[in-house]
């Protein structure tokens, strides 16, 4: 994984953390609004779906690499 890659996923990560005291926040009685948390976790969800995404892809790829020398 290169330099960016990790950043981004740490960043990622970060903003999963904010969004869930958010929601803590949210259900004892005040914080952001309800549209606000659901576009939120739907961003990290989309962010968190690329990562794994991008994993499945290299993991496949490696399968048909070690297809092609056999």
């Amino acid at each position: 994984m290169r330099a960016i890659e990790k950043v981004f996923y740490w960043l990622l990560g970060l903003f999963v953390i904010y969004l869930i005291f958010e929601l803590i926040r949210k259900i004892l009685g005040g914080s952001l609004g309800f549209e606000e948390i659901v576009i939120g976790l739907l961003i990290a969800n989309v962010g968190y779906s690329f990562r794994i995404s991008m994993k499945l892809s290299e993991h496949l790829g490696w399968h048909r690499g070690k297809e092609e020398f056999q």
